[in-house]
């Protein structure tokens, strides 16, 4: 088998974000996956995701330019596919520009810059492999020898919603080559270019049946952008097939977890509020927020928690009127008897009343349970159908 030796010579440009996307446990996908596809409804897989495909790299020399036309014709196809929305990589390349210096990790930098342009999916993509084989058959002493060129392409797609591996695969096609072909190859010449033309070629529609086929399994997310008093924008725009007054729930930032590569991989957290979408910009939507049936069931405790308070005070209020009059009557009483006894024995001293305490309202003790912390809607929340 000949094989090319690999030397790799990737530009700085790139490097930030077709590998920094690989360093990822499986582990760490599965378990945040998880969590987020318990949370799907049926339109999030129905709803159009926003993808970006990253300049594909190439790890053998001389294939750069091979790379990048794979990756430029699979975008092609990506742009026409049904329940997919094509964004420019250029568009994210500025938005990472505009992420804040803090976050260093270039993981972190990516997904963070993702999601300010409503990403689902992050598509990445290298030629990893370019070889000569033989196809053996028959028996030894009469065996036939058929060479053949192959070409091995590695392809990624990154959930932007949780920062993990969504799928990866290893996709493989062949062509044969005749024997003069495979003896130049053997001396060091390089593959006809029409050989690597049908091999680059061959890849498309394999790498576009495993792309759509995961991200149509994908869950829809969008993103909260910015929070203008009881205006939200949100990235949701007319490509999402999002109608108006439809009701997102937006989710707080969760649990953390930390991947092998040192990076914050958070769980969703919990709901924070339900908004509706009001208007329709291009790549973005305004939203009001509308009420949770958990903040009605708030009100309703409030409610019904004023109102025991209420009854105590009152139900205070006539124990203590009872009690004054109840005072009011032993004292009359006292006065009574004590003039009755001083006429029939006249004093010889100053007579004493006894005293008797004046009657206080009973504290009311405070009734229900102590409001919970109110949450706020806030930029690079999670948006979900539900």
């Amino acid at each position: 088998m000949h094989r090319f030796k690999c030397r790799p010579r990737l530009l700085a440009a790139l490097l930030l974000v077709g590998l920094a996307l690989t360093a990822l446990g499986c582990g760490f996908t599965q378990t945040v996956s998880d969590y987020w596809h318990d949370m799907m409804d049926s339109q999030d897989t129905n709803l159009r995701k926003r993808v970006v495909v990253a300049p594909f790299l190439s790890r053998l020399p001389g294939l750069e330019a091979r790379a990048k036309a794979l990756g430029l014709a699979i975008s092609q196809r990506v742009e026409k596919q049904g329940g997919m929305v094509l964004v420019e990589f250029k568009d994210l390349r500025q938005a990472l520009t505009q992420v804040n210096p803090r976050v260093q990790n270039s993981e972190d930098r990516i997904v963070a810059a993702a999601r300010t342009l409503g990403l689902n999916t992050v598509l990445s993509g290298a030629v990893v492999n370019l070889a000569m084989q033989y196809d053996k058959t028959g028996i030894y002493g009469f065996r036939e020898n058929q060479p053949f060129a192959l070409m091995e392409l590695d392809l990624k797609l990154i959930d932007v919603a949780t920062g993990v591996l969504l799928a990866e695969t290893t996709l493989t096609t062949r062509t044969e080559i005749t024997e003069t072909e495979a003896s130049n190859v053997r001396l060091g010449q390089p593959f006809p270019p029409k050989v690597v033309d049908k091999l680059q070629g061959d890849l498309v529609a394999p790498a576009m049946r495993w792309i759509s086929q995961n991200i149509s399994a994908q869950a829809w997310v969008g993103f909260i952008l910015a929070v203008d008093g009881n205006r939200i924008k949100v990235t949701v725009g007319r490509d999402t097939g999002l109608p108006l007054g439809a009701e997102l729930v937006a989710y707080a930032r969760g649990e953390a977890i930390k991947s092998g590569s040192g990076r914050s991989l958070y769980l969703p957290g919990p709901v924070v509020g339900r908004m509706k979408l009001v208007k329709f910009e291009a790549r973005t939507a305004w939203a009001e927020p509308v009420s949770l049936a958990a903040d009605e069931a708030e009100k309703a405790e409030k409610e019904k928690a004023e109102e025991a308070k209420k009854e105590a005070e009152a139900k205070a209020r006539e124990e203590e009127q009872a009690a004054k009059e109840k005072q009011e009557e032993q004292q009359a009483k006292e006065a009574k008897a004590a003039v009755a006894q001083a006429d029939a024995k006249p004093a010889t001293g100053s007579m004493a009343f006894k005293t008797v305490p004046s009657g206080k309202p009973k504290p009311v003790r405070p009734t229900g349970k102590p409001a919970r912390a109110k949450l706020t809607f806030e930029p690079g929340q999670v948006l979900r159908t539900r």
